[in-house]
Parts: C-alpha cells; sequence; structure tokens
C-alpha cells in the first residue's frame, strides 16, 4: 500500500504541470458582469440556445412524440412499399437507459449538491431551463451520429463524432477540409479515451470507494487503505459484462437505469413529504433566489451560469458522448432516435439532478455548509428521514458509478477502434487497461489525472459542436423530411430554421 501510495504521488507530481497548463488553455474564461464564465461553458449554452431556436424549441413541441416512440405507442408508417433494412444491436430503450446512465454518476448526486452550496437555492431554477434546452442539442448530435454511422465486416456498428467529424469538413477549404476533419476526428478519439480512463473511470471508482469508506466507519472501515479490495469486486462485474460488448452493457443498465432512478426519485420524494411544511416557502424561495439571490457575487446572471453549468455537465450535451452510444440502435430512423435522445437530458437533469438539488434544499441541508460540499451534502438530506438513508444513498450512488463506468468503456472502446483499427485482441487490449484502471484507481487519489480528464472531457466539445454547427442544415432537413412523412408537429415544422 506504501509504494501505491508512493506510485501514486509520483505520477501525480510528474502529471501536475502539465495538468495545469492544458487545464488553463481549456478552461480559459472571461468576466462578464463580475462572473467568471470558462469559454467552453460559454460555447455550450450557445449551441443549445442555438439548436433550441433552429429546431422551433423542439424539446417542448416533441417531447410527447418521443414518449411515443420510447413506450412502443407510435408505429412508422410504410409509405415508400418498401422497408429499409435495420442495422445495430441495441433496442432504443437500451440506448436510453444507457446514456442516462452514463451521466447520472457520481457527478449528478454530487455535483447538483456543489451547485446549490455555491449558487444557492436558485440554481434549481437554471438547471431545469438548461435541461430543457439542451434537448435539442442532444437530438442534434444523436441524429447526426445514426445517420453517419458505419457497419464494422462483423456487422456490428461504429459511430459518433468521430464519423461525422470528417463529413461536416468534407467539401470546406478543398481537399484540406477532409485532412482537417480526419485529424480533428483523431483528436477527438483520443481525448475520448483519455476522458473515459480518467473521468469517467479513476474519478467514479477513487469517489465510490471514498463513500464506502465514509459510511463504513472512516478510519475504522474495512476499506480504509484498502480501496483496492472494492475495486477488485467492481472490476470483475465491469470485465465480465463489457467483454459481451454494448448488448451487454445494455441489457445491464436497461433493468438497473429504471429502478435506481425510480429509487432516487422516490427518496428525494420523500424527503420532501418529511418536509412539506418547508414546500411552499422551498419553491417561492428558489424562484426568487433564481432572479435575485441576495450572497453572490454577480446576482442572477452569476446564478443563470451556475445553473447552466451544472446542468450542462451532467447532461453531456455537445460533448458528443450519447451519439455513440445511440449509433448502436437497430433502426433505419435516424429522427426517430433523436427524438427519443431527448428525453436523457430531460431525465439525467430535469428529474434526477433537480431531485439531489431540491431536496438539499427542502431539507435545508445548504444552510449548514461553509465553501463547495458534494455528495456529504446529499447525504445530510437524505439523513433527516432516517440517520441510515446515507447507506442506502451510497448503495444508489454506486450503481449508478458502475453504470457510468460500463458505459465510459464502451466510449473508450469506439474511440480505441476508431484509431488502432476492429479486433478482438484490439478490444481486449483496451478493456483490460480499463479494468485495471479501476484497481489501481480505488487505491490511489491520481489528482493530476482526474483534472486533466475533467479538462479534455469538457475540450470534446470542441471539434464536435464544430462539426454539429456545421451540418446543422442537414439536422433540420432531415427534422423536417420526418416530420412531413409521418404528421409530427404539424404547426411546428414551419418554425424550422
Amino acid at each position: 500500500m506504501i509504494v501505491c501510495m508512493n506510485l501514486g504521488a509520483l505520477i501525480d507530481s510528474t502529471l501536475a504541470p502539465i495538468a495545469d497548463k492544458v487545464s488553463a488553455i481549456i478552461f480559459s474564461s472571461v468576466t462578464i458582469a463580475n462572473v467568471e464564465i470558462e469559454l467552453l461553458v460559454a460555447l455550450l449554452i450557445t449551441a443549445a440556445l442555438f439548436f433550441t431556436i433552429r429546431t422551433g424549441f423542439i424539446g417542448f413541441w416533441g417531447f410527447k412524440h418521443a414518449l411515443k416512440l420510447i413506450t412502443n405507442n407510435y408505429k412508422h408508417k410504410n409509405l415508400t412499399g418498401y422497408q429499409r433494412k435495420k442495422k445495430g444491436e441495441l433496442s432504443s430503450f437500451q440506448a436510453l437507459s444507457a446514456t442516462i446512465s452514463a451521466s447520472a454518476g457520481i457527478g449528478n448526486v454530487a455535483g447538483s449538491a456543489a451547485a446549490v452550496s455555491i449558487g444557492g437555492p436558485g440554481v434549481i431554477f437554471w438547471m431545469i431551463v438548461a435541461g430543457l434546452f439542451s434537448m435539442a442539442l442532444k437530438f442534434s448530435e444523436v441524429l447526426l451520429g445514426v445517420k453517419f454511422r458505419q457497419t464494422n465486416s462483423d456487422g456490428t456498428v461504429s459511430g459518433g463524432p468521430m464519423y461525422y467529424i470528417p463529413v461536416a469538413f468534407r467539401g470546406l477549404f478543398g481537399k484540406y477540409g477532409e485532412i482537417v476533419g480526419k485529424n480533428l476526428a483523431k483528436i477527438y478519439a483520443v481525448c475520448c479515451i483519455f476522458a473515459m480512463i480518467g473521468g469517467w473511470n479513476l474519478f467514479q471508482i477513487n469517489a465510490m470507494a471514498a463513500q464506502y469508506t465514509e459510511v463504513t466507519g472512516g478510519d475504522n472501515s474495512i476499506f480504509a487503505n484498502n480501496g483496492w479490495i472494492l475495486g477488485v469486486f467492481v472490476a470483475a462485474i465491469t470485465w465480465f459484462t463489457i467483454i459481451g460488448g454494448i448488448k451487454a452493457i445494455g441489457n445491464f443498465t436497461s433493468k438497473v437505469t429504471p429502478v435506481m432512478c425510480s429509487l432516487y426519485v422516490a427518496s428525494a420524494f420523500l424527503v420532501c413529504l418529511v418536509n412539506i411544511h418547508h414546500l411552499p416557502e422551498t419553491v417561492t424561495l428558489i424562484l426568487k433566489e433564481a432572479f435575485s439571490p441576495r450572497a453572490m457575487t454577480g446576482g442572477a446572471f452569476a446564478c443563470l451560469i451556475w445553473g447552466f453549468r451544472r446542468a450542462m455537465f451532467a447532461n453531456e450535451s455537445g460533448l458528443g458522448t450519447a451519439p455513440i452510444a445511440f449509433s448502436a440502435v437497430n433502426t433505419n430512423k435516424p429522427v426517430a432516435q433523436a427524438f427519443i435522445s431527448m428525453l436523457q437530458p430531460f431525465v439525467d437533469t430535469v428529474i434526477v439532478g433537480v431531485a439531489t438539488a431540491f431536496v438539499i434544499v427542502v431539507s435545508k441541508a445548504y444552510l449548514s455548509v461553509d465553501g463547495i460540499a458534494g455528495i456529504e451534502l446529499t447525504s445530510k438530506a437524505f439523513a433527516t428521514i432516517c440517520p441510515f438513508y446515507p447507506i442506502l444513498l451510497t448503495v444508489m450512488a454506486s450503481c449508478f458509478v458502475l453504470s457510468t463506468m460500463l458505459c465510459g468503456s464502451y466510449y473508450g472502446l469506439k474511440a480505441w477502434t476508431f484509431l488502432f483499427g476492429e479486433s478482438k485482441l484490439k478490444t481486449r487490449i483496451f478493456q483490460s487497461i480499463y479494468c485495471i484502471c479501476i484497481i489501481v484507481g480505488s487505491a490511489m487519489n491520481f489528482q493530476s489525472i482526474i483534472n486533466l480528464s475533467d479538462a479534455v472531457t469538457l475540450f470534446l466539445a470542441v471539434p464536435n459542436l464544430i462539426a454539429v454547427f456545421l451540418l446543422s442544415n442537414i439536422v433540420i432537413k432531415e427534422l423536417k423530411r420526418y416530420c412531413e412523412r409521418y404528421g409530427v408537429g404539424k404547426n411546428f415544422v414551419k418554425f424550422l430554421r
């Protein structure tokens, strides 16, 4: 263990200067109205607003159609006389479950708490607004991911930004456009691999081990200085799941995600029920603080930025990860899958993320915290209904974490095979590295790696959003064609620009 600690310290000290420089570039910011705004966060917000307007606020008028599609209450009529062959490995529900579980990790449980502890109760209002606006951005990138996916020699499919980025640059700047596009796709793939191993693996398992240690006795816990025990257990589950491919991951998440989300939201509802006498004042406080927060530099604008920042980070809209999973859906209708994908930011941010933030405010747990707080603040809020409830929260968070790591392994694998080619050996090499990192990450805190992966995770938005912006006319064209063919959104098609 001492050797591991020394190794971790050595790696951290070596990577720290690199991580600091990369983070400084990627997290470059400007100050507006005394509020510091990261440029990439501003880019994500701009993209969400841009596509919301271009699609005629599809997150609102398309929501009902998305529900009909995911519940199989809508059947596409065959208007052409022939049926195009479907390709893919997942059902729409499995892909939706996978993407929800991928973004509902420890970041959603701890991230919403941090946002409230910094921005105050008003952040909740802006999280809801951001969650609704990000649905249009998610729609656009998933449509492109499914439309431009490729079929591999073994019948599986691969898709995502790595495949539509070159398309976006094809024809741009002549022959050099495609070269630029291919290189940007490779940069995206490299960043994706590092982001999945760092932020979606090392960070998740390290936070999970820390939480287990805390709820089982702290320094007296069996996991104190023995986090590798948990790491081995989680790595084994991960290995035997991911070797089954995206089908096994989809089967796992389609069973676990609905149960965990329902249990988590039900628990949040129970906290609200116990604190029902605080509900009216809580709702009033949230609305009041959203537009005139009292103790926050930058006022309402700062509150808005923190709400959008938390929401965009939570649901990953604009990062291009969801298109990788949805590209594996067995379908021949990209637009239909894009409609379904809009439910992911809604569930992840508007339901799960907001539920976390709301129980923290209604239970008044946030009032007893100084500075930035994470999952410990969420635990304190849930403990108001039962002192043993943090243990159940830990179990639920663990399921979210495991699902996140499973889906992250698929995202990383697709980026890996894009760079090195498709083969069983190359697939097993990446999966082995990924699972070994789970064990190592549970025993050591690679803070520099985590910081660096956080930076490159957000950087994924740059090449992805450039491509999505360039292909936005295709998004609108495909959406119009679908709506006119199947009579969807008749009153809103005229607003598509």
